[in-house]
């Protein structure tokens, strides 16, 4: 039997607290994170012609999560190649894999979870929030499985390469908090017939605004040379617009409000700390 918590139980699980000090150890993860990332080996690799796929997560629904590179923003074609540029792949239980998401595929997927089951969104909220400070990620140092993927107009090879040293932190809670969460959020729906479990969307999730660190830090650092950025793009500022998202999903802005907020942003719009205890229904404190 599944050992799923109760509610009081799980959002004391998750229970965090934002303050200057989570700001800055959490920028220390992500440079990190970082930099691990932009070392991995990408010799000889071509995007749509030679990539590789390297699997990270697994879940306890029986789903993987890999990373596959270069990314389709590493094509010659393009007129600024960001040659360092992943995308995650979910492997479904079955094998299926899940179209590579956009952010609007993530929008919708919310969306979809607040029209079924708006009492969780406060949950997936704190996750979200986890997720952008890397708040409670440990390091580790493993062996990944790779494999070449050859393709041809569609994949024609999978060859099995040596294992991947990476050393990471990662996105962990207790298998019952998993249990618990893929309880009570359910099943997330991707598009018509397929659905994956929360935990493996949000670990595809914690793998696309890696992404998201990875590209903002080559275009801000190492090809514009601004030694002093200090990580304000990417995952943190990704995951507190899913945030809005989130806000608008519970009741607690309008929908006026939120197109503004994203329009006046061109995409991105901030979420002010002092709410984070509203829109996670007191799950997360803020402190200054």
């Amino acid at each position: 039997m599944p050992n799923v918590l109760t509610e009081a139980n799980l959002r004391k699980e998750l229970s965090a607290i934002y303050s200057g000090d989570v700001l800055k150890r959490s920028k220390v993860l992500r440079r990190a994170n970082i930099d691990s990332f932009l070392e991995i080996n990408r010799e000889g690799l071509k995007y749509d012609l030679l990539e590789h796929r390297i699997l990270l997560y697994k879940t306890l629904c029986g789903e993987k999560i890999h990373i596959q590179l270069p990314g389709k923003e590493s094509s010659e074609s393009r007129k600024k190649p960001m040659k360092k540029d992943f995308r995650p792949k979910l492997e479904c239980s079955d094998g299926r894999f899940m179209p590579d998401a956009s952010f609007e595929l993530i929008w919708q997927t919310l969306y979809e979870k607040g029209v079924e089951r708006k009492y969780v969104l406060d949950i997936v909220a704190a996750m979200f929030f986890r997720v952008g400070y890397m708040y409670e990620y440990p390091q580790t140092t493993e062996n990944y499985k790779c494999d070449a993927i050859r393709i041809d107009g569609r994949i024609n090879d999978i060859i099995p390469q040596s294992d991947v040293l990476l050393t990471w932190y990662f996105l962990d809670l207790d298998n019952a908090v998993w249990e618990s969460l893929n309880d009570r959020v359910g099943k997330m729906k991707i598009s018509e017939g397929l659905e994956v479990s929360f935990e493996a969307f949000i670990k595809f999730v914690d793998l696309l605004v890696q992404n998201e660190d990875c590209k903002y830090f080559c275009k801000k650092v190492l090809d514009a040379e601004k030694k002093d950025y200090s990580l304000k793009n990417g995952r943190t500022a990704t995951c507190d617009a899913n945030l809005v998202m989130l806000d608008y999903l519970s009741g607690r802005i309008t929908f006026s409000s939120l197109v503004n907020r994203f329009q006046r942003s061109r995409g991105v719009p901030s979420f002010k700390k002092s709410d984070y205890p509203k829109v996670t229904n007191e799950i997360i404190e803020y402190r200054k």
